[in-house]
């Protein structure tokens, strides 16, 4: 199969993406957490993926496929570390005005857990997919491994691994056939997700 094309995300064509995302976790369990209604769901899952993508275009790498429309991953690179610049330009400050109080602390929960697991289980230098998604129209095309790859290539020709998380199960064996192993298979305790993540060793040599 033709690898799908995949882009730098311009500035300009965030909130297209941003749309592609919310679309593609509207059934997410982690974003039906965040957001129980989901007239509600739909409604602020585009402002609150803004907010990640601005955030990914301050500190990481941002790709998308050609049209931003079918979807978008945000890569942190080796070594970054959070910046408050970074969380106050990209609207992370005010994550609560753009989302709620509520659905903010909700978030804010299972991130926080993930983060946890993130920092014990990786302490070397390692690419992180902060959030990817496909929009539903365009999965089953390759989208997910097209926007995946080019940096999972960098990884190797670096020589470093990549970690990621996930709330949906479906995901699991997506992200093992990309070389992905589960690293924790576990429960998160506040909202009774289960929750995974995933390590995957750099392929050179």
């Amino acid at each position: 199969m033709t690898r799908r094309q995949v882009v730098h995300l311009a500035e300009s064509q965030l909130d297209e993406a941003a749309q592609a995302l919310a679309l593609a976790f509207q059934d997410d369990p982690l974003q039906s957490y965040t957001f129980p209604d989901p007239d509600e769901r739909r409604r602020l899952s585009p402002p609150h993926f803004a907010t990640l993508l601005r955030y990914g275009l301050l500190s990481g790498q941002v790709l998308s496929g050609v049209e931003p429309a079918t979807g978008a991953v945000v890569w942190i690179p080796p070594g970054a570390t959070p910046t408050p610049e970074h969380a106050e330009a990209s609207g992370l400050t005010r994550l609560s005005e753009t989302i709620g109080a509520d659905a903010t602390d909700r978030f804010s929960r299972v991130i926080d857990y993930g983060e946890r697991l993130h920092q014990r289980d990786m302490p070397e230098p390692h690419w992180y997919v902060m959030v990817v998604g496909v929009a539903p129209a365009f999965q089953g095309q390759g989208y997910g491994r097209a926007l995946l790859q080019p940096m999972l290539d960098r990884a190797d020709t670096d020589g470093v691994p990549c970690y990621l998380e996930t709330t949906q199960p479906k995901n699991v064996t997506f992200y093992q056939r990309l070389g992905f192993r589960v690293v924790v298979d576990d429960v998160e305790p506040e909202s009774g997700l289960r929750f995974w993540t995933f390590r995957r060793e750099s392929m050179r040599g």
